[in-house]
């Protein structure tokens, strides 16, 4: 007599580090979800306090529960070993910390049915300690196509994030998370690159909670330079598979690298002089480049002061930050 393997419809892939203040109630809001026809793959990366522990006490009171435990890699490791043993039709991911509406992965794939697509996006709230940013909650519905998506990811029309969206198992496999910064932006290009049509519904349904200790609110270190070399590349794609969007490709890379030699001086230009080489040498790449598409006056006039004088530049930007209380003055 043969028995019937249950494939799931969701894989949710969790990775797991020292969160054990916020674990509790992230894993809750997953375990609540309308849609429940999902299999929760914790993947505890080495952590050092009660988090593995945790994870597997939750995985006895739900059978839906899988817990990988591996040493410390890092974010992408562990989603990458997630999206080995996965085994539903589409696959999202969440961050141990955050918070998800009930009706999250209910609406998501409710609309990749019902569209047909191979990504589909919802609406994220970007919690700060002290703003709230919004993506974007009008509840408009919108269907792209490969080149109209990756225009709409460089240019912020809806989150870099991983997490407020799902693949298809086939693309999401296909795809493998890199380095430690930027790594959600550089998989939801390549996946966004392999898809032929994706859905954004932008009602808000999860919650990222960015905390004083988050990696995005970090000072400066090495690991930022994986930001420059992945916006290259997706240049580099862009031009060589999809040449019309290749300005917007650019742009994003011009806005990267400024944003990087901004984090640079911040943290302390002497301490980074061979990183704030390879920024400026990616930037003088602008100089002389006419872009096709209208540039923000504040990046235009940034190029060229940096361009003109980079110690004035340096001073006028820190006193700017430091006026308006810039993000980018608080990383600690």
């Amino acid at each position: 007599m043969s028995s019937t393997i249950n494939i799931p419809q969701l894989s949710i892939i969790v990775p797991v580090y020292n969160k054990e203040a916020y674990i509790i109630s992230s894993i809750d809001s997953i375990l609540k979800q309308n849609f429940t026809d999902f299999e929760l793959i914790l993947v505890n990366d080495g952590s050092t306090d009660a988090c593995g522990a945790i994870c597997d006490h939750l995985a006895k009171k739900d059978s839906r529960i899988v817990v990988i435990h591996q040493n410390n890699q890092g974010v992408s490791s562990a989603r990458n070993n997630g999206l080995k043993i996965a085994q539903g039709k589409y696959i999202g991911f969440v961050d141990c910390d955050d918070v998800l509406d009930a009706d999250m992965y209910e609406l998501l794939i409710h609309n990749a049915l019902k569209y047909n697509v191979d990504i589909s996006i919802c609406g994220t709230k970007k919690i700060f300690p002290d703003k709230v940013e919004m993506y974007h909650d009008t509840k408009e519905i919108k269907l792209y196509d490969r080149a109209q998506a990756i225009t709409a990811l460089l240019t912020k029309e809806f989150s870099h994030s991983a997490n407020d969206r799902i693949f298809t198992a086939e693309i999401a496999r296909n795809v493998k998370f890199e380095g430690s910064m930027y790594e959600d932006t550089f998989y939801n290009f390549n996946a966004l690159n392999l898809a032929e049509k994706i859905v954004f519904d932008d009602q808000v349904k999860y919650n990222y909670v960015v905390r004083d200790n988050s990696v995005s609110m970090t000072k400066f270190s090495t690991k930022y330079m994986d930001t420059v070399t992945f916006s290259k590349q997706m240049v580099q794609t862009c031009e060589r598979s999809i040449p019309s969007i290749a300005d917007e490709a650019k742009y994003f890379d011009l806005i990267t690298n400024i944003s990087l030699i901004n984090l640079i001086f911040i943290s302390g230009r002497q301490k980074y002089l061979n990183e704030l080489r390879q920024a400026t040498a990616n930037l003088s790449d602008y100089y002389q480049y006419e872009f096709k598409r209208q540039i923000k006056p504040k990046h235009k006039y940034a190029l060229m002061l940096f361009k003109t004088s980079p110690f004035v530049y340096e001073f006028l930007m820190k006193a700017y930050c430091n006026l308006a209380n810039a993000d980018v003055a608080r990383k600690v």
